[in-house]
């Protein structure tokens, strides 16, 4: 029997928290499900410090490698948005695992692509994964082209001649928030501030 654990966590931190837990849970998942399996059986891939837009990822491209000597009888991953927020690499990577005849399975959404039903409705969970990622990057975009309209500071280095001090400034809810200071540094000038929400 052969299986293929892949976890992935798109910040790099060194510390790997999430992904340890990816990976416990991967194993607790197949132990439960897969008594013959052991812990020979089961490689495990990693990719810490990439997104899930696309698939090229030093890892997954690894274990895809390996599928092509020899393929796996199953390819288990926490969450289905660890392997891809995009609906058409998603899909052709379900019928590529089809060809093979290995199951995927998705522990958090119970999807299991050995049965029809299964394939069908994670081929639905990948559309609102994608919008998932699509809406958060428009809404990344509308806040970066608000905040250059209104002249504020979008982050980033900064510029030649001024510094930044964070500091803390209260929204219109009356909540604290954190913010940066860009304050002019030259002699004879009065100091203009610009202010950034940044959490």
């Amino acid at each position: 029997m052969k299986i293929a654990i892949y976890s992935r966590k798109s910040r790099f931190t060194g510390k790997g928290e999430s992904i340890e837990n990816q990976i416990s849970l991967c194993r607790e998942y197949i132990s439960r499900t897969i008594p013959d399996a052991t812990d020979n059986d089961i490689t495990v891939y990693e990719d810490e410090g990439f997104s899930a837009k696309t698939l090229d990822r030093p890892q997954f491209r690894r274990m895809m490698e390996s599928a092509e000597k020899q393929p796996f009888d199953y390819v288990v991953v926490y969450r289905l948005d660890r392997i891809s927020r995009n609906v058409g690499d998603f899909a052709k990577l379900i019928e590529k695992l089809n060809s093979m005849h290995t199951a995927f399975i998705c522990i958090k959404e119970q999807f299991d692509t050995s049965t029809p039903m299964g394939r069908a409705m994670m081929n639905i969970a990948a559309v609102f994964a994608q919008l998932e990622r699509e809406t958060i990057a428009e809404r990344i975009k509308d806040n970066i082209v608000f905040l250059a309209r209104t002249g504020r500071w979008l982050g980033g280095v900064t510029p030649l001649g001024y510094s930044a001090e964070k500091t803390e400034i209260r929204d219109e809810e009356g909540k604290n928030r954190s913010a940066f200071k860009q304050k002019k540094s030259r002699r004879g000038q009065k100091n203009q501030d610009d202010f950034q929400e940044i959490s």
